[in-house]
């Protein structure tokens, strides 16, 4: 009986790698500002100075590609994503004639990670600093 049993097992593996698929390849490493992903659109950067750091928050700003319809879309990412998270929802609102803008908060995706004391109130006012920042970029240029 065992060994019924342990030639089934081996007849099992022997099969399960024989019809194994070939593994993925191994993705290019990802540094901690992203370095090695691949941005779905140009990444632009906006300096900021808190707690005697000079830093860059990470944004996408991303031009309507249909008729423009003069709005704009500011998305914002959760705790575990990024600006990048967003790429098929721009590309939906882009498409429908919004202009959008996608932070990388500080800590996330290719923004600074500084060590600081961060809080809904710092990311709120830098949100809001990048959001001027990108429309006074826009409109200069």
């Amino acid at each position: 009986m065992i060994r019924s049993v342990l030639l089934f097992l081996l007849a099992a593996v022997t099969l399960g790698t024989a019809h194994a698929q070939t593994p993925p390849e191994v993705p290019a490493v990802v540094g901690a500002a992203m370095e090695g992903y691949a941005s779905p659109y140009p990444v632009r950067y906006f300096p900021l100075k808190i707690e005697g750091q000079s830093l860059r928050m990470a944004y996408l700003d991303v031009a309507p590609v249909g008729a423009a319809n003069g709005r704009t879309v500011l998305l914002l990412h959760g705790k575990n994503f990024f600006a990048a998270y967003w790429r098929d929802s721009i590309a939906t609102l882009t498409q429908a004639g919004y202009r959008v803008i996608a932070v990388d908060q500080l800590g996330f995706g290719r923004s600074s990670k500084p060590d600081l004391n961060y809080s809904f109130h710092l990311l709120a006012a830098n949100t809001k600093a990048c959001w001027r920042h990108s429309i006074w970029t826009a409109s200069a240029s």
